[in-house]
């Protein structure tokens, strides 16, 4: 007599029971398979992004960007973590390197499946010590060459390395061409002016290239660190140039070292100055600043946000071309230029963005 689990299975009696329990068995089996699957689709752990800023929190730039890199994600599953390096606050070589050093170990600890670094200190400082690791790296508002960093080893069309990203390159050239249309004659002063951040040495440096390239008229290209010294350029200026290119001035110092407000900044700047102003922040123009054409950090972030998803899908960054985003955004503040009595053509004003209505 053949016997399972005490039962005869050669009795007829017996055999359905058998059966029965059997196919239960299995058909349980199957099912908690299933959820099994299942539950690991429906719950796969998010995808751990890590952002470090070069700056600080609230920064219009940054605060844009990373919005447009997280709406460039939607769709895929990420959790962030933020660290900003403050470095445009404290520029001195010694915080540089202990908030660098700090940003690392985080990093380590996080381990994130993606490194996103903010500008060109984050760049230089933070994302560079992980090149040739497993850890992917994505850059955005680098305003050096990446060659510098040791980001490219082959072309910037294909890196070859565990890098990618998005460089910062404003419309110097064609937002003079613009104002000097708009000015109704050729544009014979030009003047250069920024505060004195590592990353506006930079972008003053890479417009100096373009004017010498192009034979633009730059009389003067200077750097404030205080805000003091920011009035005395603005006062200077006056009657000595045509167009005056202002960079940044995030970075001013006040009495007692305290940090100066670029609201504050704009609007003794425009009570105070008659020559027209161009920027490449829709922020500035915004604010007060004649005009320019501009690329926003949210289309920055973006753009970034698109490299960092091919990585996520599985794309090596060494294969993702470092470029720049092919599109700039005309932009006047129409109550500072009728100020200024400048006129703007139909067409161009058609196509622009307009504050100060």
């Amino acid at each position: 007599m053949l016997l399972c689990n005490g039962f005869n299975v050669l009795d007829p009696e017996n055999l359905g029971g058998i059966m029965t329990k059997r196919i239960v068995r299995i058909s349980v089996l199957c099912l908690t398979g299933l959820l099994l699957v299942l539950g690991g689709q429906g719950l796969a752990a998010p995808k751990k992004i890590f952002l470090v800023f070069s700056y600080h929190p609230g920064l219009f730039w940054h605060v844009n960007a990373e919005k447009g890199l997280r709406d460039a994600l939607k769709g895929i599953p990420c959790e962030y973590r933020s660290f900003y390096m403050d470095t445009k606050h404290h520029q001195d070589a010694t915080w540089i390197y202990h908030i660098s050093q700090e940003a690392i170990r985080r990093i380590k600890d996080y381990q994130p499946d993606v490194l996103v670094g903010f500008d060109d200190n984050a760049a230089q400082y933070v994302l560079a010590h992980f090149l040739g690791t497993p850890l992917p790296l994505v850059f955005l508002g680098v305003n050096r060459e990446p060659e510098e960093y040791g980001f490219v080893k082959g072309s910037r069309k294909h890196p070859g390395l565990n890098v990618t990203g998005v460089l910062e390159r404003h419309y110097f050239l064609q937002s003079i061409q613009l104002f000097s249309s708009l000015l109704g004659k050729p544009v014979k002063r030009i003047g250069l002016l920024s505060d004195s951040s590592a990353t506006s040495h930079t972008m003053i440096s890479n417009f100096m290239k373009i004017a010498k390239r192009h034979q633009l008229p730059v009389v003067f290209f200077k750097f404030a660190y205080s805000f003091s010294g920011w009035e005395k350029i603005i006062r200077e200026a006056q009657g000595k140039t045509d167009l005056l290119v202002i960079y940044n001035c995030e970075g001013l110092k006040g009495k007692g070292d305290r940090d100066i407000n670029s609201d504050d900044v704009i609007a003794w700047t425009i009570a105070h100055n008659r020559v027209p102003e161009i920027s490449f922040f829709s922020r500035y123009i915004k604010k007060g600043f004649a005009g320019g054409i501009f690329l926003t950090g949210y289309y920055q972030g973006f753009y970034a946000g698109k490299k960092v998803a091919e990585i996520l899908r599985g794309v090596s960054p060494g294969n993702i071309p470092i470029d720049v985003p092919p599109k700039g955004t005309v932009a006047f503040n129409m109550g500072r230029i009728r100020e200024l009595g400048l006129k703007i053509p139909l067409g161009v004003l058609h196509s622009a963005v307009l504050f100060g209505k």
